[in-house]
């Protein structure tokens, strides 16, 4: 991508929202592995950090769409590479693991069938473990997919108005779900009140071009501001079924106010969102490492949990950057190049 087409926002707010992901699952395993009490409210901040990246999500779909002319295939195309080869490389290591170590893992076994359903991006609906595919972090991919297709078949059939189709479309999955509470698996799944935050993405990216340099450093600022408190502040409940409300909305204008206030433009910071996608996808082999293996094994009870989490904060970053250069940059490369020389998205 030129730096001219970079929104380093947007690029922030993607490290931002895989780093949360990340403390939250490594304050679950560590209470887990220390017998503490369950997560505090306040830690439990980092989940947003899902409804954030669906809104991210949304957000640069329209984007993409908007920027050039939209092929329904080539667009599907292009997001399964972009996707598929490093969760499906993960998904099969955590298979492997399953298979021959499954003490590191906790819960996951190795399951074909729901294996099966990882590789294809689908919620193993055939019994409880809905939505929980072979790599646990790879529900939110199954919606990721799910949300895709939506685009592709909306683009295809109602050609210029596809994005407004397709938030009509979404809300009337969410209703149909609200009215039904069904029992089926993937019905549950599908027609889960969070696909709303997609299409929040959307109305951000039209609201934001509408509004570019119409809005004053000192109201998109108190915006940013508010955003995060009512995130804060939304830990004090439990969400459940309004979890698009109480997290997707606050995440939708955090994404809205930060694209008008934050004009700083740090290249280290740039490249962390890069790097997102790696961080998000291995960061629970890097937490089970840390908490089950290392720290056990050398220093049992002896390292402080805030150092520990800089440490294996900065163990993951590193490692994330390692597979972003030699994995993800040059396979999406070679796929992009064989299956489409002339990619415009």
């Amino acid at each position: 991508m030129k730096p001219e087409n970079i929104l380093y926002p947007v690029q922030y707010l993607r490290a931002v929202a895989a780093l949360a992901v990340f403390y939250f699952h490594f304050v679950v395993v560590f209470g887990e592995e220390n017998a503490t009490s369950n997560v505090r409210p306040i830690e439990q901040i980092g989940a947003a950090g899902v409804d954030l990246f669906f809104v991210i999500s949304g957000f640069i779909m329209a984007m993409i769409a908007w920027n050039g002319s939209f092929k329904p295939l080539t667009f599907l195309r292009n997001r399964l590479v972009r996707v598929a080869p490093l969760y499906w490389m993960v998904t099969l290591a955590v298979f492997a693991i399953a298979l021959f170590a499954p003490t590191l893992l906790g819960s996951t076994t190795a399951d074909v069938v729901q294996l099966f359903h990882s590789l294809l991006f689908l919620p193993n609906g055939l019994d409880a473990k809905t939505s929980v595919p072979t790599l646990l972090v790879g529900w939110t991919l199954n919606y990721e997919m799910f949300f895709y297709v939506l685009v592709a078949v909306f683009g295809g059939v109602f050609k210029d108005r596809f994005q407004l189709s397709t938030i009509a479309f979404i809300c009337v999955l969410v209703v149909v779900g609200l009215f039904l509470n069904p029992s089926n698996g993937y019905l549950k799944f599908y027609l889960n009140p969070i696909i709303l935050e997609f299409a929040m993405g959307i109305l951000v990216f039209h609201g934001w071009r509408s509004t570019l340099g119409r809005i004053p450093t000192a109201v998109s600022g108190a915006l940013l501001a508010l955003s995060l408190v009512a995130i804060i502040v939304s830990f004090n409940r439990n969400p459940g079924e309004l979890r698009t409300l109480y997290w997707g909305l606050p995440a939708a204008f955090l994404l809205f106010a930060s694209l008008h206030f934050i004009t700083i433009k740090s290249e280290w910071l740039r490249s962390l969102g890069d790097w997102s996608y790696s961080i998000y996808l291995i960061h629970l082999f890097i937490i089970m490492g840390a908490v089950k293996v290392i720290a056990p094994a050398l220093l049992p009870y002896t390292i402080p949990l805030p150092l520990l989490i800089v440490l294996v904060t900065a163990v993951l970053i590193a490692s994330s950057a390692a597979l972003y250069r030699w994995f993800e940059q040059p396979i999406t490369a070679a796929l992009k190049s064989r299956t489409s020389p002339q990619n415009s998205n």
